[in-house]
């Protein structure tokens, strides 16, 4: 691997570009909508782009263990997720990304350095998947089907690989080789209202179509990393009032990729993280009380996953300021 370097540039930061509170009454949703190729991964926003890599990098070189786990059955899949994306950064973003030869180059920009990168799998030392997730800001993860399993034990779509250096409260090892409902048993409402549902979807796949999915939390705490076992022991303070709720709080933002793998019929998911500190989205039109009514419609048990029952009544009380 190369690396090259690049002079400082000012680049102003772009308006946030999600917002998927969902409209009352509450239900949890599947809100899975088709993608083209070009909307596979988001790159727009240059200055979160360069923050996000480095933050990345960091995490590979120091915790790469806690990072990236891979069983041997997702090899082949990982290897055909590497080439689509190959094809795809070069195809849609020139300015950042150049395929040449037997290499892949991310330009450098900002104070990021560039890298260049073999794509001779069979002779690289580096996973596929794990060089896969070095050249996007998206986390990506191999699922593959029950009879993959390399012991059989595993019923249903279970996490085969996976690059997660950015989690939103939880754990890849705790999660690795798990199926579906296990993974998502935390979760609400999942097993009532989706389970079925997300299994019927994975199955009935057609291959190399892109589906997009957005989900949103509060939370107290910027770090794009959130491994719940590093942060188990953080209590949110008690702090957060209706006056400095905007100050305290930013909102989280994952945009999901579902695509079904046509040689091998894994899906890979990519999740890509948007983070804002919430006085900086409160006056985007509709946005404060699109949240308002989004809060108010959460169940008990909801807001209990989500970390939002502490603080509700003040960022309600915060909101109120900026509603119509």
């Amino acid at each position: 691997m190369k690396k090259y370097k690049n002079k400082t540039s000012q680049i102003k930061q772009q308006k946030f570009p999600h917002f998927p509170f969902e409209n009352p009454p509450f239900r949890l949703p599947m809100g899975l909508l088709k993608v083209p190729e070009q909307e596979w991964f988001e790159i727009f926003d240059q200055k979160e782009r360069f923050f996000q890599m480095k933050e990345k990098r960091k995490l590979l070189a120091n915790h790469h263990a806690e990072v990236f786990m891979a069983n041997p059955s997702a090899l082949k899949a990982s290897k055909e997720a590497l080439l689509l994306i190959l094809k795809n950064l070069p195809a849609i973003r020139p300015d950042l990304y150049t395929r040449k030869d037997n290499t892949i180059r991310v330009k450098p920009y900002l104070e990021f350095e560039g890298e260049e990168w073999s794509t001779k799998l069979n002779e690289n030392t580096i996973h596929p998947l794990d060089l896969a997730a070095r050249l996007v800001q998206e986390d990506l993860v191999i699922m593959l089907p029950s009879d993959s399993s390399n012991d059989g034990t595993a019923k249903g779509w279970w996490l085969a690989a996976g690059s997660i250096a950015f989690p939103s409260r939880w754990n890849l090892k705790e999660k690795f080789g798990k199926p579906m409902e296990i993974i998502h048993a935390p979760v609400p409402f999942y097993k009532e209202q989706l389970q079925e549902s997300v299994n019927n979807f994975f199955n009935n796949m057609s291959g190399n179509e892109i589906y997009a999915r957005r989900n949103w939390s509060l939370y107290d705490n910027p770090s794009l990393r959130q491994d719940i076992n590093e942060h188990k022991n953080v209590s949110i303070p008690k702090l957060i009032t209706s006056k400095n709720a905007g100050e305290q709080l930013w909102l989280r933002v994952e945009r999901q990729t579902l695509r079904k793998l046509n040689e091998t019929e894994a899906i890979l998911f990519t999740i890509r993280i948007h983070l804002r500190q919430l006085k900086h989205v409160v006056n985007e039109e509709g946005v404060a009380n699109r949240l308002a009514k989004a809060l108010s419609a959460l169940p008990p048990k909801m807001h209990e996953y989500k970390r939002t029952d502490v603080f509700s009544d003040s960022v309600q009380g915060y909101l109120r300021r900026f509603c119509n």
